[in-house]
């Protein structure tokens, strides 16, 4: 009798257990967290209709490239008709460019390019690869890795899920929120990447940030081959314009090198009370400076009191501004030069 109860008390546990996992197994397949497993798995089995089904591929890089173009060129910018109808008409190039590549990676596992030779390729019709390249860039698409799902916030049919990804590139994690919905089977679609101006922003410092630490000896090479000392600037008038304003600098150049100086670059940055970047120019000379010699040299920038950060430098008291003038590359006449980075340095993959 004893072993009869026991029989039933066991089945009736493996039954209890059974139906829990077959809850949980039900409940599983209708998480977003699931779909995301599912469009790993159709990557890694070259299923793009699979693939497809849980991307919406076009609203995706739709707001994908509004965004990238809204942290590129700014709503200043944007706000001229004429360059916000150039923007939408490149849209309607390099959407479909974004998602002919994304077919071409999941169905192969790679990207292939545009042939040059191919002259109705739309790959080569008005910059659309130019504006792809930038996004991905932008984006750094091409050198994250994919860490797993740090929150799920769930609305009804809608979700935001917060994923963590690294970027090898810039050997740093970020943050990626995905807008995602849910399909009539349960499962759920990616439709926009939430916070993606935020994630450019962020992105963008951390590659100066990486940038700067790699060129932190360069830039002690360069000052010590040619010290820059500031004179003066003030804003001038422009001879062939009654609007546009002249920001003129006055620097000396001493060569500490021990050979002439043939050609440099450099940038200049005004910095306002706060101690805060406001504005940037850069400036370029091919005239000679031999060695143990100083030279004056003058640069000016035109201002349009129309923009915004211009006419902040046109209105600046420049007795409550600092500003700063380095050099960024030099050429000498024995061929040598000396050059910041402006990419980072491409990394060697170990088999």
């Amino acid at each position: 009798m004893q072993t009869k109860k026991f029989k039933y008390l066991l089945l009736a546990v493996v039954l209890a257990a059974a139906a829990t996992l077959i809850w949980y197994f039900a409940y599983w397949v209708k998480t977003p967290q699931y779909s995301l497993g599912l469009i790993g798995t159709a990557v890694q089995k070259h299923d793009f209709t699979a693939f497809e089904k849980q991307v919406d591929m076009e609203t995706l890089y739709s707001s994908a490239y509004d965004d990238v173009v809204a942290a590129s060129f700014g709503s200043e910018r944007l706000s001229s008709p004429l360059l916000s109808a150039l923007v939408q008409n490149i849209k309607g190039i390099a959407v479909p460019i974004l998602i002919d590549q994304t077919r071409q990676y999941v169905n192969s596992g790679t990207m292939a390019e545009a042939d040059p030779n191919d002259a109705d390729s739309p790959m080569l019709q008005n910059n659309g690869t130019d504006i792809v390249n930038s996004l991905k860039n932008k984006t750094g698409v091409n050198s994250m890795q994919y860490q797993g799902v740090e929150q799920v916030q769930k609305n009804g049919s809608t979700a935001v899920v917060t994923i963590k990804v690294f970027d090898s590139e810039l050997d740093k994690h970020f943050l990626v929120e995905l807008d995602m919905r849910q399909l009539a089977d349960g499962t759920w679609q990616i439709t926009r990447i939430n916070n993606l101006q935020t994630l450019i922003s962020e992105r963008d410092q951390a590659f100066q940030n990486k940038l700067a630490e790699l060129n932190k000896p360069v830039q002690k090479q360069i000052d010590d081959a040619i010290t820059v000392t500031p004179q003066k600037i003030f804003i001038t008038s422009a001879p062939y314009s009654g609007v546009i304003r002249l920001l003129q600098a006055d620097l000396q150049l001493t060569n500490n090198a021990a050979k002439e100086l043939q050609y440099f670059t450099g940038v200049l940055e005004l910095y306002n009370a706060d101690n805060e970047l406001f504005y940037s120019g850069n400036f370029a000379s091919s005239k000679k400076l031999a060695a143990a010699q100083t030279q004056a040299y003058q640069f000016n920038w035109e201002l349009n009191p129309f923009l915004t950060d211009d006419a902040k430098v046109m209105n600046s008291d420049f007795s409550k501004v600092t500003w700063k003038a380095s050099l960024s590359s030099l050429t000498f006449a024995d061929g040598s030069t000396i050059e910041l980075l402006t990419q980072l340095p491409v990394k060697t993959k170990t088999k």
